[in-house]
């Protein structure tokens, strides 16, 4: 089985990949990247530490693609 994904999403996974240490926007609110790490498929899971939620939030690559409006 082949996925196939469009030029934006493709972008936002590769731009995502070397995000460690940046901010971005959540669903939650807007924190910094901890880690971010390969998952099953063409997804990425996102380790986010966010001011007003204690710990780690894990985000998949899709959920945050979404949040800015991109689709696969």
């Amino acid at each position: 089985m082949t996925e196939t994904i469009s030029p934006e999403m493709k972008t936002f996974m590769e731009d995502l990949w070397g995000a460690e240490g940046d901010f971005i926007d959540t669903p939650l609110g807007r924190g910094r990247i901890e880690s971010v790490r390969t998952k099953a498929g063409i997804d990425l899971e996102v380790m986010v530490a966010i001011n007003d939620v204690d710990g780690f939030t894990l985000f998949n690559g899709t959920v945050l693609a979404a949040e800015h409006g991109i689709r696969s």
